[in-house]
């Protein structure tokens, strides 16, 4: 929606829609109704039990969340990657470091301590401006940050990381 060809000015914007909320993730039921035995490949591999293995992947890959009151949805790039290589990692950061964050983060001078709390509304959120001083949008739509709450009464939506991996990998590459 940033207008930037003006034969794109008509694409419907389906980031809130709850009809799509797992269209760019794997849920955990599409885990375990496709990939059980793979689960228990994992479990194996690593020495952990089935539910040692559930729980790790729920902690390191889960948490998405496109809209308030949804499903989380699994990384879809780390999940995968975690089942060929039969061993957890950090898959999506080591795609690349997301140096454009890092610039825009300081360049609009952002407290660091406040964005894992981050508070904010559907407008905000949907709103990426290359003029915009407000790096939250690029973040939210980025996937380094998730809705993990929302007030009905004032429509604000609760930010946070969705996941170990994300939270780690931002305290890797972003904070320095």
């Amino acid at each position: 929606k940033v207008s930037v060809f003006s034969d794109l000015n008509n694409l419907k914007d389906i980031s809130m829609d709850e009809r799509f909320v797992d269209i760019c993730g794997i849920t955990e039921k599409e885990i375990h109704d496709n990939l059980e035995a793979e689960l228990h490949q994992l479990a194996e591999k690593q020495k952990m039990s089935y539910e040692q293995v559930c729980a790790e992947l729920k902690e390191c890959y889960d948490g998405y969340h496109f809209m308030e009151n949804t499903i989380g949805i699994y990384n879809p790039f780390s999940l995968l990657n975690t089942f060929d290589k039969m061993k957890f990692g950090s898959y999506w950061f080591e795609t690349g470091t997301p140096t454009y964050l890092v610039n825009l983060l300081k360049k609009h001078h952002y407290d660091l301590e406040r964005m894992a709390h981050e508070e904010t509304d559907e407008q905000v959120l949907n709103s990426i401006d290359s003029e915009s001083t407000n790096p939250i949008p690029v973040i939210y739509q980025s996937g380094y940050l998730t809705i993990k709450g929302y007030d009905e009464e004032f429509g604000m939506y609760r930010l946070g990381f969705p996941n170990r991996e994300v939270e780690e990998g931002f305290v890797r590459f972003l904070l320095p």
